[in-house]
């Protein structure tokens, strides 16, 4: 009886070693690992889980998991994987940064130095540091009446049914871009001698002015990355109404964006050569262009994919000369120009 006794107190401990031996391991995607056994796997996709730490039995949507593996009963085993089709689902995570900002994609990775990679709808990639830039992570469920069943808690039924949806991120980081922007166009216009004009009579004179105008541009470029893009563009600016003075532009263009967010403020330089625009109707016979710069700061509203809105600050340098005859008078001006102007600007980047 005794050895009965005996043998049977052996074989369980033996039972429970190889139980403790073969416990399952899940890989959540939020880069949680949870131990303990797997009880069922149910017809709705979800996983019956008893954990080891305090024998606790949860249910874990399979959207929810990275990777299924048992414990190794020794080195030379190593890992097998238990359920390969929870690493073929293409489950949309949600990725919630520590400013609000939210990522929307499928993870694909997890680094051994903490940082996870992420694939937008767009295909393009992501990589954010889990432990200084991510704040949660959230699935999308397979439907909306088993939502429900992944709480924490029970519902409060004074709790609105309606839950906002936070702006998504989706702006392509790289790529090909287009944009078109109007501004309005303030400042003076510096001159290396005064305007000088003679009359009939021979008087010689100097006048100073200032003038608004507008500016419509266009610029086509490729996005490498978040911080650097570059382009070609072409604008028309109108210096001088009154004047007839307009200038057409050619030059290059860098713009990066300073942030992952919604809203992003953004650093912009255009660099080029502007070809000055003789105007007949108001006299003006000659006119030569001149070298132009145009650095600027700017945001840039919305994330999406497809078009979004910019409002930007620059500062144009533009250098001309023209020759301009008064009809009604008969007097010649001869006008060698820099011009100094603030440019407000809206734009469609698309």
């Amino acid at each position: 009886m005794i050895k009965k006794i005996t043998f049977l107190f052996a074989f369980s401990c033996f039972l429970l070693t190889l139980m403790a031996q073969s416990a399952d391991v899940l890989h959540l995607r939020s880069g949680k690992t949870v131990q303990g056994t797997i009880l069922n796997y149910t017809e709705d996709n979800k996983i019956v889980f008893k954990r080891a730490e305090d024998d606790i039995v949860q249910t874990y949507p399979l959207e929810a998991v990275e990777q299924i593996q048992q414990l190794p009963t020794s080195v030379e085993e190593g890992w097998r994987t238990a359920l390969p089709i929870a690493q073929e689902k293409k489950v949309i995570s949600n990725i919630t940064l520590n400013d609000g900002t939210v990522h929307k994609g499928i993870i694909k990775s997890y680094s051994p130095e903490g940082e996870m990679k992420v694939q937008l709808k767009t295909t393009r990639y992501i990589v954010f540091i889990m432990d200084t830039e991510v704040r949660e992570i959230t699935y999308e469920m397979p439907s909306a009446k088993h939502v429900s069943e992944y709480l924490s808690e029970e519902p409060n039924i004074d709790k609105p049914s309606f839950e906002r949806r936070k702006p998504v991120y989706e702006f392509q980081e790289e790529g090909w871009f287009n944009t078109t922007s109007f501004a309005f166009s303030f400042g003076k216009r510096e001159r290396d001698n005064d305007v000088i004009f003679f009359d009939p009579n021979f008087q010689e004179a100097t006048v100073t002015q200032s003038a608004i105008g507008f500016n419509i541009q266009h610029i086509m470029g490729y996005q490498f990355n978040r911080l650097v893009g570059a382009g070609l563009g072409v604008s028309y600016d109108a210096y001088d109404l009154e004047d007839g003075e307009s200038i057409l532009s050619v030059f290059g263009h860098y713009r990066g964006y300073l942030s992952r967010s919604i809203v992003a403020p953004y650093l912009g330089l255009s660099a080029g050569y502007g070809f000055a625009l003789t105007n007949k109707n108001q006299g003006v016979v000659t006119a030569e262009g001149g070298w132009m710069i145009h650095p600027e700061v700017g945001l840039r509203l919305g994330a999406t994919e497809k078009t979004n809105f910019t409002i930007s600050l620059g500062y144009r340098l533009q250098d001309a000369y023209y020759v301009q005859e008064r009809p009604f008078n008969g007097n010649i001006e001869y006008r060698n120009i820099t011009y100094q102007r603030f440019l407000f600007s809206l734009g469609l980047l698309f």
